[in-house]
């Protein structure tokens, strides 16, 4: 399925639907039957053991909420399906919007029908709190609604992992996270006391100047080179000196970490941003070495470091192997043309699938990076949708977030999506 502007307020019902149509859901369980009970005495009371039975909402939400002028989509589901559903406020318990249920389908697999709501059409600046409900199946858990959903989930993940950077507890990859979406999206990250310099580069300064480097491992140590190497790239406008020094630690710690012949993911994202910083040859022929193994795998884009490094050689300002740049470059914008046209499969395959977190926040980052060289409000759309259901609105009724395993991936797609807000914002105004 293509998204256009033209379809603007449909696109992430496309996506659910897609959740609907290929994905397994989880219907209430009916309750275990009751074990029989022993003799019981005269003055001893029966004993009786209930089970609570599995449950879950068939009013399926985005449960973090939605953006006041965002699209706003729900799934529903249940062995009978209403015609209308409502919007309801729990503060006040008024109906503020009612719709019809759509694109009811029966799925035998699941003894049931599933169909998708779109609320759309409501909008609320105030961040105020709401739930779903429809005659027969009951209602959804509660959400919110406002203007500033994503940047306030973005805020509060930021803090989150800087509190971890203060406290010498953050993982590199969260630090690396960090710097992909100051690079990316650096409008949404605040200059609170007006130096100039943004308040996450001030702290990532002070994680570099504490961490000891030497209590990681090797493929810490590669990771660790990258984070630094792109630190130093970003911070040398702020302070030379302080980047260089970095930049040569970057280098040492590299030199370390490195076995004779040893390619993988994190030593080639270490190697293009040691390349971008310093403009080495050596750097750039170690590159090169990998060229190979992307002209006959192109699942590349699969691992992190793999992604994270092509989209770094393909912005470098140094001089690259143009064949090489081509190659990025084609297999970014196909994968996301390829996610694009194939997301129902993918989300179908997902839902089946350890509820299937891993695959869509793969396909998430991926889509984003091609949104990031070659923005398309489709993508904006579909990275949306990926969220919504990560969020919640998935045939598990599951939230995945908050993940402190994957906080890094939610916090760039978080910061992209309150980038997208501010500039439809701006748009607007």
């Amino acid at each position: 399925m293509k998204y256009g502007k033209n379809v603007a307020g449909r696109t992430a019902v496309c996506l659910v639907t897609a959740f609907i149509l290929s994905g397994c859901a989880v219907f209430p369980k009916e309750p275990a039957s009751e074990e029989a009970s022993g003799p019981v005495g005269m003055e001893s009371a029966p004993i009786v053991d209930y089970r609570v039975p599995e449950s879950a909402p068939n009013i399926l939400i985005d449960r973090s909420g939605y953006q006041s002028q965002g699209v706003k989509c729900a799934i529903v589901r249940g062995t009978r399906l209403p015609d209308q559903f409502r919007l309801v406020d729990r503060e006040t318990g008024d109906v503020v919007y009612t719709g019809e249920i759509e694109d009811a389908v029966y799925r035998a697999d699941m003894k049931g029908f599933v169909g998708h709501v779109d609320f759309g059409e409501y909008s609320d600046a105030s961040g105020g709190q709401y739930y779903l409900e429809c005659d027969y199946i009951g209602r959804s858990y509660d959400f919110p609604i406002g203007e500033t959903i994503y940047r306030d989930l973005f805020e509060d993940l930021y803090q989150e992992i800087i509190e971890s950077c203060q406290e010498g507890e953050a993982s590199v990859e969260d630090v690396l996270a960090l710097l992909i979406a100051c690079e990316r999206y650096g409008g949404v990250f605040a200059d609170e006391n007006g130096d100039e310099v943004p308040d996450v580069m001030a702290e990532l300064r002070r994680w570099a100047e504490q961490i000891d480097y030497n209590l990681l491992d090797a493929e810490e140590k590669a990771l660790y080179a990258a984070a630094l190497a792109k630190f130093s790239y970003l911070y040398q406008k702020y302070d030379l000196e302080f980047a260089n020094l970095c930049l040569k630690r970057a280098s040492m710690v590299y030199s370390q970490a490195q076995a004779p012949g040893q390619r993988d993911a994190n030593t080639f994202l270490a190697l293009t941003e040691l390349y971008r910083a310093t403009g080495l040859y050596t750097y750039g022929n170690r590159i090169l070495e990998y060229k190979p193994y992307f002209l006959d795998d192109g699942s590349f884009l699969d691992e992190n470091g793999y992604l994270y490094g092509a989209m770094t050689y393909m912005v470098t300002k140094q001089r690259v192997d143009v064949e090489l740049c081509n190659l990025f470059m084609d297999c970014l914008l196909a994968r996301g043309e390829e996610i694009s046209d194939r997301h129902e499969e993918t989300v179908g395959f997902a839902s089946a699938r350890e509820n299937g977190q891993e695959d869509v926040l793969r396909q998430a980052r991926q889509i984003s990076g091609a949104n990031y060289v070659l923005r398309t409000y489709q993508y904006d759309c579909i990275t949306e949708d990926f969220v919504h259901y990560l969020m919640g609105c998935n045939l598990q009724a599951e939230s995945f977030y908050p993940d402190e395993e994957n906080r890094g991936s939610y916090l760039i797609l978080l910061a992209q999506l309150a980038s997208i807000q501010e500039y439809r914002a701006l748009e607007e105004a």
